[in-house]
This record gives structure tokens, sequence and C-alpha cells, in this order.
């Protein structure tokens, strides 16, 4: 166990708490450097803030294979009885923020790769270690990897995330996609006694939510836009605010809301229907102006439920009671799903779900050491694997 726990220390220790993702590169960077047959890269998103890439060639020409994992992690928080980026290790468990969310995984993987290499693996193709920044607010630094080229051309995507839950490891084909957006409104003020002088903003936005609602309702229940697996795109309103005093016609209010989408009813159609209202709202110069403006939007994905990846990781996990499921929430497979060519895509990694972002939060170790094994025996198999047999 020794030899595997000081990468996951070094790593918890990091305080890269939604920032100070390139130490965490650089770090990376410095236990690959030197070694035959890899070659790193470091790729900036915002100043202070990298993605890293990691390739290792192997002996011969064929398909590439890639971990990845995001190096950012929530903010600690309050109530803490193990110092949140101390790494400290109490029984069969390791404490720290981002121990299960998600630095087990990219330490797992880290290892994986690192054993390929000291054991001198015969291998074909390469395999990657892709890390990113800024997941869990926006995934930003999936988004520029994507956008920027430096993944094309691989064949498999292993995010480690942690998917343990109920007695079961899940391994996800498939997530909803996660519009995040805020509608504004221009009125004019006036006062309330002569209400006909203004145009409030906060009755505009009122006739928004109860027209767009009914629309988003009856996308809910139309058969044609179920997905057996992800269920229904569906609309929350979550914030609102307006006006600034009680004897005043509202000058200026907005709302915020998310949805979450599938893809029968995905990112276009949502964003579309959103539009729609508020053009038909401006044709009135009677009315509070209104604005969209789209602070995130990641598409829904559903990858291959058996394919060579998920054979590969089945059977490197044999006694490990893996279950392909989808997952309700959105991850990074919403900015991979966008890559050019068949790209194999799964969410696979070591930790319980229900870990992640609590206080005391802990990796078990006996979990985070098999996932190193099943990672190796992963990337070994599918890089193995006939051509034919990738689909």
């Amino acid at each position: 166990m020794e030899k595997y726990l000081k990468i996951l220390q070094d790593l918890v220790r990091i305080e890269s708490v939604n920032d100070h993702e390139r130490q965490v590169a650089e770090y990376i960077e410095g236990v690959f450097k030197g070694r035959d047959r890899v070659e790193n890269q470091i790729i900036d998103s915002y100043p202070g803030r990298a993605n890293i890439i990691v390739k290792v060639k192997g002996k011969r020409p064929g398909k590439i294979f890639a971990f990845s994992g995001h190096l950012d992690v929530v903010a600690p928080g309050e109530g803490w009885t193990h110092p949140p980026f101390g790494g400290e290790i109490q029984g069969d468990k390791l404490y720290g923020r981002g121990t299960c969310d998600m630095k087990a995984g990219v330490a797992a993987s880290i290892y994986a790769i690192l054993d390929i290499l000291e054991e001198n693996r015969d291998f074909p193709g390469e395999i990657w270690f892709i890390g990113t920044v800024g997941e869990e607010i926006g995934m930003q630094g999936a988004l520029d990897l994507v956008e920027g080229g430096y993944l094309d051309g691989v064949d498999a995507i292993l995010i480690s995330e942690p998917t343990k839950r109920d007695g079961e490891n899940q391994a996800i084909f498939a997530c909803k996609g996660s519009i995040m957006y805020t509608i504004q409104s221009q009125g004019r003020s006036a006062h309330s006694s002569m209400p006909d002088l203004g145009i409030n903003s906060i009755l505009a936005l009122s006739d928004y939510i109860r027209q767009v609602q009914e629309e988003f309702d009856q996308v809910t229940a139309n058969p044609a836009y179920q997905n057996k697996d992800l269920g229904s795109t569906i609309n929350v309103f979550s914030m609102i605010q307006g006006g600034n005093q009680v004897n005043s016609v509202p000058e200026k209010a907005w709302l915020k809301g998310n949805i979450r989408t599938v893809p029968e009813f995905g990112s276009d159609k949502a964003i579309g229907l959103l539009q729609d209202f508020i053009e038909k709202n401006n044709q009135d110069p009677t009315r509070a102006r209104m604005s969209l403006e789209l602070d995130q939007v990641l598409d829904p994905a559903q990858a291959g439920r058996d394919n060579a990846l998920i054979q590969a990781l089945k059977k490197s996990g044999q006694g490990k009671n893996i279950q392909v499921r989808p997952l309700i929430g959105a991850c990074e497979l919403c900015r991979y799903i966008n890559l050019p060519g068949e790209v194999q895509l799964l969410v696979y990694g070591p930790g319980l779900t229900k870990n992640a972002h609590v206080v005391d939060e802990y990796i078990e170790l006996d979990e985070y050491l098999d996932t190193i094994e099943i990672f190796k025996k992963t990337a070994l198999d599918f890089l193995g694997r006939p051509e034919e047999n990738r689909d």
C-alpha cells in the first residue's frame, strides 16, 4: 500500500479549490518528467489554471486510450474533524477535500500508467492522462481541450469520477445535459400610485415563467421526447429578484433557471424555446424588454452501453459488481460527447458517490488500490483488442 499513497496524499495537500490547478498540473508533469516514451503538455484555460495531457507511447502503432480527471475541488466548509488538506490516514480511510471527488481517481490513473511504464509492458498505441480545470463550475477545461483539438484522435476516455453506490460499482455511459441561464427584464420606473406611467419588469417575468413552464411541462410529458435511459428534459425556475422599493413600479428584475436535457430534446431545442417567448414579448413596446444570458451549456451525452471499453472494464473488474448505469446529473461526458469520430466514453472510479463534497470526505484505501489494478488491466485490454471489436 505504501507505494500507492504518496501521489494521492500530495495531490490532496494542494488546495486547488476552484482554482490553482496549474500547481496540480505541474506536480503531475514532474511525476512523469524524464521518463522514456512520455510527453507532457500543459494547456492554460485561465491564468493560473492549467490542464495537462500526459502521453505515453507504446512500442508499436495502435489506438489511443485516455484516463481523464479534473484537478479542482470544492471549498471544504466548516466542521472537519480531520484537516481538509492534510491527507490523513485513519484505519482504511484517507481523509481530505477531494479524496473522493476526485483526486483518488486522478492518482489511480497516474499509478496505473506508472506501473505499465515500470513493468515495461508491451502495448500498441498510446495511453494518455487528461487533467482538466474547472469541472466543479462550468467544465471549462474539458471544453477548451475539445474545442482546441487537443483530444482529436482519441479512441476511448475513462473518466475516473467516484461511481460506487449502494453496494455496486457503477459504470456510467450516459448523463443529462445542463443549461443554466438568466433572464433579464428591463422596464421603466414610476410611482406605484401611477403605474400606468411605468413598465413593470416583474409582471413581464411573471408571464414568462407561466408560459415557458407550461411549454416545458408539455415537453417533459411528450413520449416523443422521452429517453429510455435518462428520462425527460425538465426545466426549473430557481431564483428571482426584482425592484428596489415597495412603492415604486419595478424597473429591473431577473430570474435564473436550470434545464436538464436529454438527447431527444437537447440544448438547441431548449434554448430555442427560451428565446421564442422572449422574442414574442419584445414585439410589444408596452412590455418590459427581456434578454437571455446563457451561463452554462452542457450537452446531454449518451455513449455506447456495451462497447469494447465497457467490456474491457467489466473483464478487468470481475467480482466488483460493475453495473452499467446512466447518470441523471451532469459530468464531463457532456464535453467529450462532442469529440469528432467514434470515441468510446465511460465514467468509473474509486469512491462512494455520497462522499463527494461532504465534510470529512474520504476514500477507502482498499477500493482505491483495487481501482489502480482495474485501470491498468482495462487500458491494456482495450488497446489489445482487435479493431473490429471496438464498436
